[in-house]
């Protein structure tokens, strides 16, 4: 497989990631034959997909960071944040209803790693060879730019942050009013309102392109 570089796949496409994109991702992941890594990537491709969170933030997550409650996968994040030589810390909590299908895979995965023994800290733990065989280890996680190559391995088209583009299109899609943009803010956990009317922007032209062609195509059947 060839692999671009980030600043060239974003000047590649300018579109979000489709049904059919993601089914073949999560296809291809489906063939993975050993078990821990099968599992891995079909979980991550739907954290993904579910959050839109950036790569080190789901790098991160520790085994702790889950909670199911009340009908939900609580999913606790830590966001960094630079702010002049300093690194400022927060958490924000993402609830996903445990009757979406994607949080099947994840829930499967969180289930095997507390299987282990010794159970891993950490929701996607570091991996050693070992004279030829995988070794998880308890206490390391892996890097943001090992997400990016997980996620680059399952499609030739699709990388990390193009599914944070794909969660705020969701949003602006499901509200293309200018509250859209605040929920966009929300739901990305975004430090500047003005990158969520970025996203209106951005979406709702599909949708009033969308009302158009519907408003036409009533106009052609009442004719």
């Amino acid at each position: 497989m060839t692999h671009v570089r980030g600043s060239a796949l974003r000047t590649q496409r300018r579109n979000v990631i489709t049904d059919s994109e993601f089914a073949e991702a999560m296809n291809r992941a489906e063939q993975i034959r050993d078990k821990f890594f099968r599992l891995r990537a079909l979980a991550l491709l739907c954290l993904l997909r579910l959050t839109g969170k950036r790569r080190t933030e789901v790098a991160m997550l520790r085994l702790d960071s889950f909670k199911v409650e009340s009908g939900f996968l609580d999913i606790t994040f830590v966001l960094l944040k630079k702010r002049k030589g300093h690194v400022l810390q927060r958490q924000a909590t993402k609830q996903i209803p445990l009757t979406d299908p994607l949080t099947k895979p994840i829930l499967r995965y969180l289930d095997y790693l507390s299987s282990l023994e010794p159970e891993p800290q950490f929701f996607l733990p570091r991996v050693k060879s070992v004279f030829g065989h995988n070794v998880i280890l308890s206490d390391a996680h892996i890097s943001g730019r090992q997400v990016f190559r997980i996620v680059r391995s399952l499609s030739e088209t699709i990388w990390p942050h193009l599914f944070r583009e794909t969660v705020g299109a969701d949003v602006i899609r499901e509200d293309s009013s200018i509250i859209g943009a605040f929920k966009v803010m929300r739901r990305l956990d975004l430090e500047d309102f003005r990158t969520g009317f970025n996203y209106l922007k951005r979406f709702a032209g599909d949708i009033i392109k969308r009302e158009e062609e519907k408003l036409r195509e009533e106009l052609h059947t009442s004719e």
